[in-house]
């Protein structure tokens, strides 16, 4: 039985280990798109604000990032 935990341990860090850092981010990122989704379905808000890609997003962050001359 310990054993099978060990292996199951070890699954999971690989697993986790081999997700990039951008993947990681963007799973993050649509993790919260949903939450909000959710949140304003539940508060029967008429206007629920409307999603944004994570692409979309990205491009977004470079240009606030992006000196201006």
């Amino acid at each position: 039985m310990k054993h099978s935990h060990v292996v199951l341990l070890a699954g999971v860090i690989f697993t986790v280990s081999s997700c990039s850092k951008e993947s990681l981010k963007r799973t993050g990122y649509e993790t919260l798109q949903n939450v909000q989704e959710q949140r304003c379905q539940k508060d029967l808000s008429s206007e629920c604000p409307e999603r944004e890609s994570y692409d979309a997003y990205q491009r977004k962050m470079e240009e606030l990032d992006t000196p201006r001359q």
